[in-house]
Order: structure tokens, then C-alpha cells, then sequence
């Protein structure tokens, strides 16, 4: 009974009932759709982060992040990955050798960061690079090399041409080659796009006389997620070498998962400012719907109604009100987010975030999360709201209320 005749009374004054409902529907959406935009953004450069230069976490020599010094190497690499395949089946796993020295092309030289690959391991989950012209390195090493796109165009060398790398080796010997040029290389990121040179990692070996050594051990989890915390410490605990340690890729980059926690914060505070101004309309609305009802509340509780009903029943119109512009809200995100499909951010495809390229096209993938955060936001918005007129009339007196026109 209290359910129908709350219902009922929130349709005898429909214009300001709907007025209500649309304030919280486009309140619900405009939250539920940032949150999809964001959560879109951030799971395709997270996707991008794993998939190519960080994968989900890594496996270094002790020490070797904070201080990438040449000697700090994997000395067995493949035990090491037989101790990953083990703890993590399915897991993806590339090695990496990294070092830097100087790259010249005729006259001109600069600095380059030196990458050691196997081509085999980087082209399938692990895309570590796109390559721009030419083609990928061989099977097996035979002195070639791919350069970065912006890196090529600074040494005026094309396919076919030659670089020549001078570094140290990791014995303090001085370590020189040369190496054709057999393909261009994008690697996501303008930072390598302008300074990597990408060998098979037993030329690299070879270059900086690591012998089977390698610096990385880039893992990709079957799966993926963003909290990947379980399986490093699983695998650190697994390898059991206190020479060796896993990192997964938000301490690797701690910055790009600081720029995430704040951006979610960001949001949630802007969230709570939009539904309280959603607030001050229900409250409003509420408040003249309990006045202009004043007499009928009396008569109501002339007849033996108690105050405790009065309150839940106005309580009840107004989540009422909420669940309607929940409704509403949904309808229109799930609109939304379909008939807009796909963003294109082109213009801001070369730029990088935190050393990062940022998608060029956003693919939006409704977040059902935020619908149920905005769907508990809006509720409680016009429980809120309706919790002071619901309060008068609880506290009305029916002698005074009855009189009342």
C-alpha cells in the first residue's frame, strides 16, 4: 500500500517529478561515462604498457632498475625462465639485453639506448615494436639492426645503409661493430622513437660480451588485469634468490600508476560535487511536494497513521525518484557509449604520457562498475534529500496540519 500510494504521489505534480528524475539521469550518465572514458583510456595504455616495452612485471638482477649498470645481468637466463613458466603457466616470456653507447651513420652520431631482442618472442603477445619500413631481424643474428624512426631521420640513414656502435663492453674493453640497417622501428614511444637501436639479443650478447647474460625478463600474464601483486610475489618467492628480483610494471613506473590513482580520485570527488547540487534540486522538489500535501499528511495521521510511516512513505517517494533517474541514466550511458563507439584522439597520438604513447583511438567499453557506483551515489542522493521534508513531516503536529490550506 505505502509503495503504490508513493508512487502516486510522486505524479501529482509530474513537471517537477520528471524535472527531478532528468536532474539525476544526466547526473548519473555524465558520471558513468567519464568513468567508462577513463577506464577505457587507461586499460588500453596499460594494455600498450604490458604488451610492449614493461609487460606485466619483470625479472631483473637485484639492483638493476634503480642502477642499470652493464655487469647487472640474468648470468642463466633460461632457468630463470623455467622457474617463471612453472609458477605462472601460460605467462609469455621475453629476454632482454639493454645497454647504451654511441650510434653513427656517415657524419653524424649521437647517443642511442642498445636493445637486445629475440625477434621470435617479440612478435606475438609481446609487441615490443612496429616496424615502420623494412622488416623484423632475422632467426638468428647476423649484424643487423632496426632503428628508431626519429633516430633515422636524425643520422640520415635509410634500408639498407649502416650504423656503427662504439660503447664498453662488460669486461671495461671497448666494443665496436657495424650493423645494416634492415628495417625502422616505432617502439610506442617518441623517447626510444628518437634514440633506440634494436639488435637479436645475440648480437647484443656478442656486442657487449655478456655471453647468454640478459638484463630483462619481460613477462606477459595470461589475462592481464592491473593488480598483478599476487603473481610477482608468488614468482620472487618461487625464484627464492635474493640476486635476483621481480618487479611488476606499477613500480617499474610508479608515476603512470600515481597519474591513474589521481585521475580516479579526481573524478569520485567530482561525483560527490555533481550529485550534492542533485541533492539541493530533490531537496527542493521534496520540500514542496511535503508543503502543498500538508493538509492530506494531517488527515493521515488524524487517522492513526504514525509518524514513522510518514517519513518512510516520503523516504520512499524519493527513492522512488532515484531509481527512475538511475533508469534514465543507464538508458542514456548505454546510448551513448554505443553510438559514439570509438574516439579518435589522432591529434594526440604522438604524444607521450610519461614516456608512454598515448592511444590514437580510444575503443569505449562500457563500465558496468561506475554504473553501479553512480547507481549507489544516486540513491543515496535522494534518500538525502528527501531526509528533511520526510523529517517535518514526521514532526508535524496533525491539529496545526489539518488546518493548513
Amino acid at each position: 500500500m505505502w509503495l503504490a500510494l508513493a508512487w502516486r504521489n510522486l505524479w501529482r505534480n509530474s513537471r517537477r517529478t520528471l524535472i527531478t528524475v532528468a536532474a539525476l539521469g544526466l547526473g548519473v550518465m555524465a558520471i558513468t561515462f567519464l568513468h567508462t572514458y577513463r577506464e577505457s583510456v587507461f586499460g588500453q595504455l596499460l594494455d600498450n604498457v604490458t604488451s610492449g616495452a614493461l609487460g606485466h612485471l619483470q625479472v631483473h638482477a637485484a639492483g638493476w632498475q634503480k642502477n642499470p649498470e652493464l655487469e647487472r645481468a640474468i648470468a642463466d637466463p633460461a632457468a630463470v625462465e623455467a622457474v617463471v613458466q612453472r609458477t605462472l603457466p601460460g605467462a609469455k616470456v621475453a629476454p632482454r639485453v639493454l645497454g647504451f653507447g654511441l650510434v653513427g651513420s656517415g657524419e653524424q652520431s649521437t647517443g642511442a639506448a642498445v636493445f637486445g631482442l629475440d625477434p621470435a618472442r617479440e612478435q606475438g603477445e609481446l609487441r615490443f615494436l612496429t616496424i615502420a619500413k623494412g622488416k623484423h631481424l632475422g632467426a638468428a643474428g647476423q649484424r643487423e639492426a632496426l632503428v628508431g624512426v626519429d633516430l633515422a631521420e636524425q643520422l640520415g640513414v635509410g634500408l639498407g645503409g649502416e650504423v656503427v656502435l662504439v660503447g664498453a663492453a662488460v669486461d671495461g674493453s671497448v666494443a665496436n661493430d657495424r650493423y645494416v640497417v634492415v628495417g625502422l622501428a616505432d617502439a610506442g614511444s617518441g623517447e626510444l622513437n628518437g634514440s633506440g637501436v634494436f639488435l637479436h639479443l645475440a648480437d647484443a650478447q656478442a656486442f657487449f660480451g655478456l655471453g647468454v647474460g640478459v638484463h630483462q625478463l619481460v613477462v606477459r600474464l595470461p589475462g592481464g588485469g592491473e593488480d598483478v601483486s599476487g603473481p610477482t610475489a608468488q614468482l620472487q618467492a618461487q625464484l627464492g634468490n635474493p640476486r635476483l628480483e621481480v618487479l611488476s610494471w606499477d613500480k617499474i613506473v610508479p608515476e603512470l600508476k600515481a597519474t591513474m590513482t589521481q585521475k580516479r580520485k579526481g573524478q569520485a570527488v567530482l561525483a560527490y560535487v555533481l550529485f550534492a547540487l542533485v541533492a539541493l534540486g530533490v531537496l527542493n522538489a521534496m520540500t514542496m511536494a511535503t508543503l502543498e500535501r500538508t493538509r492530506e499528511l494531517g488527515v493521515l495521521a488524524s487517522l492513526g497513521t504514525r509518524p514513522r510511516q510518514l517519513l518512510g512513505m516520503i523516504l520512499l517517494e524519493g527513492l522512488l525518484q532515484g531509481a527512475l533517474g538511475v533508469a534514465l541514466g543507464a538508458a542514456l550511458t548505454v546510448g551513448t557509449v554505443f553510438a559514439v563507439g570509438d574516439i579518435n584522439l589522432e591529434a594526440f597520438a604522438e604524444q607521450d604520457m610519461l614516456g608512454i604513447r598515448f592511444p590514437s583511438i580510444i575503443h569505449l567499453t562500457l563500465q558496468w562498475g561506475g554504473l553501479f557506483q553512480a547507481l549507489q551515489v544516486a540513491l543515496w542522493t535522494a534518500l538525502v534529500g528527501s531526509a528533511l521534508p520526510a523529517w517535518r513531516a514526521a514532526r508535524m503536529k496533525p491539529a496545526e496540519a489539518t488546518r493548513s490550506y
